[in-house]
């Protein structure tokens, strides 16, 4: 069993578990082990027993804790090369001492018979091992039990010793070294594993439990720390990343972290703060003073906020990735201030929040219709995030923005601003425009939306109140030329309608085979005529009449412009999502296929 202390990791029956309590419980005899397990679940209290507290858990789960007697066998504990012989090694390799070892590797041993020399067998195996070993750059030892330099809890502190050294000889190539859930709970015996390794570059210690960090250990040469799942503080994850004094990338997932109450090292460009408990974008202010930040993940969290305080932070424009998917979004705010708290921002994942299973539009504005009430879709949470962001944004939730993703989000964004606005009054407009920031830009650059409120009517005409069946409604002409006759019929259709729902209820009205003609819905704007036509058009006639003075509105010049016209393609989108003006007649012709 060895020798017990507070902090010392043991592992019973594969389980393991740190030593938080030696002593006796009052209402029992002899001594016992207050341990607490890495499996909160394990566990049948959090120290107590009968009222008394004898030991304090550093996880916050009220099952964490258990009393087992010393006299317990435990599992055996491994030194480095050990665990490493067993992971890596073809067959295993013997016990023997370092001279031994490198004399096997210098020189082959040999015996003769009958006057020849022949290999002795058991140092060909010997050689063919360690040459495999010494070749290693990725070693992953996790949940082998090891310890440290010796198989022992009492460790040589001697950094120089023959053990210490021997790591070096047997795998003087590793890159990348996984120690994660082991029975290491000293920063020293960690250290004198990792200063024989020259070339060590990435360290995963996740699931370890280590005690306080002595006095003038540096990690030198490491840029990757992995710290998942360690339940340390974040002053000690600080100061330990502040041993490290190449770190560029640091992992600190699963900590139980509230909130970041002290600044990293410059020198941090990756940091991974995942499955924590941060509820608010404020409680990362200290990381906004990283120079050299890039990328920063606090993935599935509790966020909900952006600040809960007057306190201004920006984070420097070299950040420019952020991962803030499942979280606890539930508000369009938070995406508003994103883009001033975080300037650089390129890449964005923030998929999975609750924010994106709500429709589209406020609950007071979708309370009367079934079909306005439903959950976004992936493709309408993609346009209304990308929407309220600024051109810089390149990447949202690992998909590529096209120059036509942006322009079909920001002209839907702002259609349904419109939306908004016609729903409700002119005082309350103030109020609404101040939740959508980009409203003033999306106007500049594209064209404001048609703000049309109802009222209650004092010349007795139709009036139709905004969350009313009849503003739901959809006006269609539909128009169908046939040789020299031409059909027109002009219907109101639900705009829960779907483009397929639309094409029946045509097939019917003009007795078409299903879905053997296409529809084509002639918009209000213009597109300019290719320069050819254009010029073809000014030569038939460039003397005749302005348009005002015929009678006619004037509008753009219809021989150097043309009606846009859009292919209703079949899809399962509703008809209100194209069609937002519903006042207005929607005009659509009828062509057949052909084929």
């Amino acid at each position: 069993m060895g020798s017990l202390s507070l902090g010392q990791r043991r592992s019973f029956d594969g389980h393991l578990c740190t030593i938080r309590h030696v002593g006796t419980v009052q209402g029992t005899t002899g001594d016992w082990l207050g341990v607490e397990w890495d499996d909160a679940t394990r566990g049948k209290h959090s120290g107590e027993h009968k009222g008394t507290r004898y030991f304090s858990c550093k996880s916050n789960q009220p099952t964490a804790g258990s009393f087992v007697r010393p006299s317990r066998p435990s599992d055996q504990p491994r030194s480095f090369l050990e665990a490493l012989r067993e992971k890596y090694a073809s067959e295993p390799v013997p016990s023997t001492s370092s001279d031994a070892l490198a004399e096997a590797t210098a020189q082959k041993n040999a015996i003769e018979i009958s006057g020849k020399v022949v290999e002795e067998v058991g140092f060909d195996k010997i050689r063919r091992q360690l040459a495999e070993l010494q070749e290693l750059r990725i070693v992953l030892l996790d949940g082998l039990r090891v310890v440290g330099v010796m198989p022992s809890y009492e460790q040589d502190q001697d950094s120089d010793s023959d053990a210490a050294r021997q790591i070096g000889l047997t795998c003087p190539k590793i890159i990348e070294l996984d120690l994660s859930r082991s029975l290491l709970s000293q920063w020293s015996d960690l250290w004198q594993i990792c200063n024989q390794l020259k070339h060590l570059k990435r360290l995963k210690l996740n699931g370890n439990r280590f005690q306080n960090l002595e006095d003038s250990l540096v990690f030198k040469g490491i840029t990757e720390l992995h710290l998942e799942e360690t339940l340390l503080s974040w002053n000690e994850i600080a100061e330990i990343a502040s041993r490290f004094p190449g770190l560029t990338s640091l992992t600190a997932s699963a900590n139980q972290l509230t909130e970041i109450s002290c600044e990293l090292p410059s020198t941090i460009t990756t940091l991974t703060l995942e499955h924590n408990e941060i509820t608010s974008i404020s409680a990362l202010r200290h990381l906004s003073a990283l120079p050299n930040l890039q990328h920063l993940s606090v993935r599935g969290n509790s966020i909900s906020t952006a600040n809960k305080d007057t306190t201004t932070f920006q984070f420097p424009p070299t950040l420019h990735s952020l991962d803030i998917s499942r979280n606890n979004i539930t508000s369009w705010t938070i995406l508003n201030d994103l883009p001033t708290i975080f300037p650089g921002l390129t890449t964005l994942r923030i998929s999975g929040n609750p924010l994106f299973d709500q429709p589209p539009l406020p609950p007071s504005i979708t309370a009367a219709s079934a079909s306005d009430s439903k959950p976004m879709t992936v493709d309408e949470a993609f346009m209304l995030t990308l929407s309220r962001f600024p051109p810089t944004l390149t990447t949202l939730n690992y998909s590529t923005i096209t120059p036509q993703d942006r322009l079909n989000a920001e002209m839907y964004y702002l259609s349904l601003i419109g939306k908004e606005l016609s729903a409700t009054t002119e005082s309350e407009e103030p109020a609404i425009l101040a939740t959508h920031p980009r409203y003033t830009e999306l106007c500049n650059l594209y064209v404001e939306p048609t703000i049309t409120r109802k009222t209650t009517s004092k010349t007795g005409s139709r009036v139709i109140h905004p969350r009313s069946i009849a503003a739901r409604l959809v006006k269609m002409s539909f128009r169908y030329q046939q040789d020299s006759q031409c059909q027109q019929v002009l219907k109101e259709i639900p705009g829960s309608f779907d483009t397929y729902q639309v094409k029946a209820l045509v097939s019917r009205l003009f007795g078409l085979p299903s879905f053997g003609f296409r529809l084509i819905w002639e918009t209000e704007e213009w597109d300019p005529i290719e320069k050819e036509a254009a010029d073809e058009a000014a030569d038939w006639d460039e003397s005749d009449d302005e348009v005002g003075e015929t009678g006619r509105d004037a509008g753009p010049d219809e021989s150097r412009f043309m009606r846009r016209e859009v292919d209703l393609v079949e899809s399962t989108r509703d008809i209100g999502f194209l069609f937002q003006d519903q006042e207005g007649e929607v005009k659509v012709r009828v062509e057949c296929d052909a084929n």
